[in-house]
């Protein structure tokens, strides 16, 4: 870690304390004396900060940081950690621990003898900032689902890139992107639960609520629909989203027998051809059912059979899928998703 970016981080953090009212000085005495500060309290109470830098901090990254507290090295300083970005699940520890942080992305706190700051501030300066947003484009989409759903693989570069089909080079820049907005660690880990908000943030697929809905297994459409429900882990076709799906897999959702299924397809031709041959629902409330583009191939490619979870005729899509569509919801969704872990063999990442 270079000491004259550590010496970088003091300023930011000295700069986040000024806007909230507070002055401090370098460590000696002099404003930029380096990576020490010392903060001005009230009554004029001289509080010692010993200022550390990181990239991001993510629950993963607390050992490492907080080792010297580990072996028990007395406290003659307040600690903060500048980064940017620091994870909400990292901020409890670290304020626990009496740590105080600055994520660059506007947030600043410290506590200490006399002095309680919890605050908005203006982010750091455009150097900090990617120049362009993550997850804004489809490689972008596609590689936060496949972290995301192998959240423990450490896929790299290549690897990412032979999985997505996509040049290296573009997953390469997707990565960066993710890995400065504090969603991916060093590792190529996805930041989680971060990523996953990220993502459904995003997560905005086109949907057409129909006035029929095809008999999966039998219905005489079944290859010009792509519907493919007979062989749902080998070849892409439609999955069942949303709250059946849901249901299905034991979240803690009530629908009746009757709601109409959420049903994703797997690309925009199926979709006109769909809605040609189906007809649209007079309202939604009308609808036999709601057909849903799949923003990524993974959707309607990594699909579940859903036979053994609540005897579904419809394959499923991966538990991740389900997650995202709850997102959507602030109300009832998202209160499921708060308590809703999915089976065994599928990681939590939300």
């Amino acid at each position: 870690m270079g000491a004259g970016r550590v010496s970088e981080a003091a300023g930011e953090f000295r700069d986040a304390l000024r806007q909230v009212g507070l002055e401090s000085i370098g460590a000696a005495g002099e404003p930029d004396e380096g990576p020490g500060l010392v903060v001005v309290g009230p009554q004029g109470i001289r509080i010692p900060l010993e200022v550390k830098w990181r990239s991001l901090v993510a629950e993963r990254d607390l050992p490492s940081l907080l080792l010297e507290e580990a072996q028990g090295t007395p406290r003659k300083t307040t600690p903060v950690v500048v980064a940017g970005r620091v994870t909400q699940r990292a901020r409890g520890e670290l304020r626990s621990r009496g740590w105080g942080w600055l994520d660059l992305r506007g947030h600043v706190h410290l506590e200490a003898p006399g002095v309680f700051i919890d605050a908005r501030v203006t982010p750091a300066g455009a150097a900090t900032v990617p120049s362009k947003e993550p997850l804004a484009g489809r490689v972008g989409l596609e590689l936060a689902v496949l972290l995301l759903m192998r959240p423990e693989a450490a896929l790299g570069i290549r690897a990412s890139a032979a999985e997505l089909g996509r040049a290296p080079s573009s997953v390469s820049e997707e990565m960066s992107r993710l890995r400065d907005a504090g969603l991916v660690d060093q590792d190529h880990h996805p930041v989680v639960p971060d990523l996953f908000h990220a993502l459904a943030g995003r997560w905005r697929p086109d949907s057409v609520d129909v006035g029929a809905l095809p008999a999966p297994q039998e219905d005489p459409l079944d290859q010009a629909l792509r519907i493919a429900a007979d062989d749902p882990e080998d070849q892409p076709g439609w999955a069942l989203g949303g709250s059946l799906a849901a249901v299905a897999y034991g979240a803690p959702l009530h629908v009746s027998g009757a709601y109409p299924p959420d049903l994703y397809v797997p690309d925009k031709v199926t979709l006109r051809r769909a809605i040609q041959l189906l007809g649209t629902a007079r309202s939604h409330e009308d609808r036999a059912g709601t057909l849903r583009l799949a923003p990524v191939s993974a959707v309607c490619g990594g699909r579940v059979d859903g036979k053994p979870y609540g005897h579904s005729v419809w394959p499923l899509v991966h538990p991740l899928f389900v997650a995202l569509d709850l997102a959507q919801d602030p109300g009832r969704g998202a209160e499921a998703l708060a308590s809703w872990d999915p089976p065994e063999g599928w990681r939590r990442v939300w």
